[in-house]
């Protein structure tokens, strides 16, 4: 949607950031928090994709909001909501591994995955 031309009844996107915690996580007895930032047109479209992506993986919403009004998140960029692996292009939720070429700007969910894409395309 980003190279689509706005027609007159669209909305602009604004990018929104939301924190999630995940109970089940090892990392700790509250477990593990972490940001994600995403594209919607509004606040009840925002509010929709986050609940409906913390129901599909067990997640508790604990803020969302629009990223220019995110004081000390401002200069810092997140991962995507679910983003995708670009060898198996499967959906995941934890932090990209990007390339480790300088000029390739694809992202893996695992390093598997990156070592694939490295010996077949590097």
């Amino acid at each position: 949607m980003k190279n689509k031309i706005a027609g007159d009844g669209d909305l602009p996107q604004e990018k929104w950031l939301v924190a999630y915690r995940k109970s089940s996580s090892k990392k700790g007895p509250e477990g593990s928090v972490f940001v994600r930032q995403f594209f919607a047109p509004g606040y009840y479209e925002a509010y929709d994709t986050v609940l409906s992506y913390a129901e599909k993986m067990n997640l508790e919403v604990l803020w969302f909001r629009e990223k220019r009004r995110c004081g000390q998140y401002m200069n810092r960029d997140f991962p995507g909501l679910g983003g995708r692996c670009t060898w198996c292009n499967r959906k995941f939720d934890t932090e990209p591994i990007p390339c480790g070429q300088d000029d390739c700007e694809s992202e893996f969910c695992s390093r598997e995955c990156m070592k694939e894409h490295s010996s077949h395309r590097h």
